[in-house]
């Protein structure tokens, strides 16, 4: 079951003459972990804005556990949707204890039923021994579990983030995104939650919808939109990827490197870009069947190095390659090296 269902959504500020927001549509079933990814200025925090209720579409429908929240003129305030809300800053009381911080977003309940409610998840969230401190007193993981608790506790259809590791320090980052969505899915609320870091997506999330200027991109699973994209904004967005312009023959294609076999080259007439991240090309020892280039730059990066490589062929315009390689050799700048693909995809040039 679908708990969010956007149709078409279109959002345009006053102020603005492009569309934040145009013709977004997917949907997100019971249980998912959906991250809202891209730029700043890309639309995400308003989309996230229009399905908490904060903003209302000028064209679409937005569907929540059912129920039509918004469409044409008719949208239902934010507080009448079963929405939990965590914020960039967390938003925490500072006067107010961790229990009663969570025990306000339970206004409908009795006494004896928030205090039951907040004390069950704050437990659930691993927070019980802290119930009677300040958020002063916690550390940034700390307040955020809060954060997530005053949101869950209501026991919403939704868990809405914004920037949810932002203000967290890169030693703990790690550890809380895996807190946060083990948390998530002990509850199994379905959550959508906005970042710029595409760590934070691939590690937390279950599906990934990218945005660019306003427009929805791709959604689907990280390894998908990570090993096959379906442009060149989503395949860069996520790190390096290289477009080597290949001529097909019949058994491979031409490229500035070398010769690549590749038997689905047969029967094809056009140009085309071979695709592939770094990590897929392999340094070889004098193989027979290789691509050939000259180092340019050499990037140390701890656990790898990354290579810029530069095409030989005196006759081509100049092409670049990134090749990624683990530390245990250090390349040097000028030196030729021999390479091989352990994947790539094939990609008509336009």
């Amino acid at each position: 079951m679908a708990i969010l269902v956007l149709d078409k959504i279109s959002k345009k500020y006053s102020n603005s003459k492009d569309f934040a927001i145009r013709e977004v549509s997917f949907e997100v079933p019971q249980g998912e972990i959906l991250a809202l990814v891209g730029e700043s200025g890309s639309g995400k925090t308003t989309l996230l804005r229009l399905i908490a209720g904060l903003e209302h579409p000028d064209e679409g429908q937005i569907t929540l556990a059912g129920l039509t929240v918004a469409k044409g003129s008719m949208s239902i305030p934010a507080n009448k949707r079963k929405v939990g809300m965590v914020f960039q800053d967390y938003a925490l009381f500072p006067h107010l204890t961790v229990l009663e911080n969570v025990k306000f977003g339970l206004q409908k309940l009795s006494r004896s039923e928030k205090e039951k409610v907040a004390q069950e998840t704050l437990e659930l969230v691993g927070l019980k021994e802290n119930i009677d401190k300040y958020p002063h007193e916690l550390s940034g993981g700390q307040q955020q579990r809060v954060a997530l608790a005053r949101a869950l506790a209501p026991r919403p259809d939704i868990i809405l983030l914004d920037e949810p590791f932002s203000n967290l320090d890169t030693l703990l980052k790690d550890q809380v995104r895996e807190d946060i969505r083990q948390i998530i899915k002990r509850f199994g609320i379905t959550a959508v939650f906005v970042t710029h870091d595409t760590k934070d997506a691939l590690s937390t999330a279950d599906r990934i919808a990218i945005l660019h200027k306003g427009r929805l991109q791709q959604v689907d699973i990280p390894r998908i939109l990570y090993e096959i994209p379906a442009n060149g904004y989503v395949a860069n967005f996520f790190g390096k990827m290289n477009f080597m312009p290949g001529r097909p023959t019949d058994d491979g294609f031409y490229t500035p490197f070398g010769f690549l076999q590749c038997e689905q080259a047969k029967g094809k007439d056009h140009k085309y870009h071979i695709r592939f991240r770094p990590e897929h090309a392999f340094i070889l020892d004098n193989s027979p069947d290789h691509l050939q280039g000259q180092i340019e730059k050499v990037a140390y990066l701890g656990d790898h190095q990354l290579l810029r490589v530069r095409s030989m062929d005196p006759e081509e315009k100049p092409a670049y390659v990134y090749v990624k390689t683990i530390p245990g050799k250090f390349w040097k700048e000028g030196t030729v090296i021999q390479f091989g693909l352990s994947s790539f995809h094939m990609e008509e040039e336009p």
